[in-house]
């Protein structure tokens, strides 16, 4: 069904009762919508990323999603405020940093840097 707002306006948002053609493009529109679901991709916001990482808090997230080879985001709202990444791009950015991922990881990493690049 070919949705023409414009030729059905009145029907549409000028008559406030139900009519057919409201209820026809509310079907179309369900269908369309639930489509329209099954394509979406996963995305993360920063807060994700804390409760995924295991981060105490806001900044540690902030220094990662800062870095160059982090992802950028795939969607910013809130001017800017918010950013949303893409997960199969937080992934592949987990699997190069393979330390990021739980806290004792994020330990692990830090005393074997001290241990082999500071104090070597």
């Amino acid at each position: 069904m070919d949705l023409d707002f414009r030729n059905n306006q009145f029907e549409l948002f000028q008559d406030w009762t139900k009519n057919d053609t409201k209820k026809k493009f509310v079907t179309e529109l369900e269908k369309q919508a639930a489509e329209e679901k099954k394509n979406l991709p996963i995305i993360l916001s920063t807060g994700d990323l804390r409760e995924r990482w295991q981060m105490k808090n806001r900044q540690s997230v902030h220094n990662y999603t800062k870095r160059n080879d982090f992802p950028k985001p795939v969607l910013e709202f809130s001017n800017g405020r918010t950013k949303l990444y893409l997960e199969s791009e937080v992934s592949i950015f987990e699997i190069n940093h393979p330390w990021i991922l739980t806290p004792e990881s994020r330990k692990n990493y830090a005393d074997w840097i001290l241990k082999n690049v500071i104090n070597e």
